[in-house]
C-alpha cells in the first residue's frame, strides 16, 4: 500500500482509536508480547494502531486482555469478531489467533506463546475443561475436549479430535488423535 494512503487511513482510525490507545498504553506489559505476533512484530503504538485497524481477532485478545470492565464501553468504536469467543480464566502471554472465525476456547488454562487457527473448540467434557500447555499450536478444525492435559510444545494437527492427555514435544492427530512424531 502507498505509505502516504497508509498514513492517511491510520489517522483516521486513530481518532476512533483514541480509548483503545489509552488503555494500551496503560497497560501494555499484559498485551506487548501479544502484539509481537502480529503486524510489524513490535510493542509499539503504531504496530498496536495497525493491528487494531486490520485484524478484528487482535481485538478480542486485546479486549480479553484489559478485561470486561475496561472493554465494554470501548467495543463499539471497533468490533470484535463476533464468532470467536473466548471463555478461559487464564491465556498466556505471546497468544496469536489468525483467521479465527467460528472459533470457541473454553480452557481451564491456556499457556504462552499459544497459536491457534479457525473453526478450533476447545470445551467441556469428562472431567472439566482442557489445560493447554505453553507453546501449542492447533490447527484448523480441531477439537480438543474434557478434563484433559495438552503437555508443552505441542502441535495439534487440523481436524483432530482429542480427548485424552498429551504429551510434551509432540505433534497429534487423527480421529481420535495420537501421537503421529515426536519433536
Amino acid at each position: 500500500m502507498n505509505p502516504i494512503v497508509q498514513t492517511c487511513i491510520l489517522t483516521a482510525s486513530t481518532i476512533r482509536m483514541l480509548p483503545h490507545i489509552i488503555i494500551y498504553i496503560c497497560k501494555r506489559k499484559k498485551i506487548d508480547a501479544d502484539l509481537m505476533k502480529v503486524q510489524d512484530r513490535r510493542p509499539t503504538v503504531l504496530n498496536f494502531i495497525k493491528a487494531c485497524t486490520r485484524e478484528r481477532v487482535f481485538r478480542n485478545l486485546f479486549y480479553y486482555r484489559i478485561g470486561e470492565y475496561w472493554a465494554a464501553p470501548i467495543k463499539w468504536l471497533l468490533p470484535p469478531e463476533r464468532t470467536l469467543n473466548i471463555w478461559c480464566p487464564s491465556i498466556g502471554p505471546g497468544a496469536h489467533f489468525e483467521h479465527n472465525y467460528a472459533t470457541y476456547l473454553n480452557a481451564e488454562r491456556i499457556g504462552s506463546d499459544f497459536y491457534c487457527l479457525q473453526l478450533v473448540t476447545l470445551g467441556n467434557g469428562k472431567g472439566g475443561r482442557p489445560v493447554i500447555g505453553d507453546h501449542v499450536s492447533i490447527y484448523t478444525g480441531a477439537t480438543v475436549y474434557g478434563g484433559i492435559h495438552i503437555g508443552n510444545n505441542v502441535k495439534i494437527a487440523a481436524g483432530a479430535v482429542v480427548f485424552h492427555d498429551v504429551p510434551d514435544n509432540c505433534v497429534v492427530a487423527g480421529n481420535p488423535a495420537v501421537v503421529i512424531k515426536q519433536l
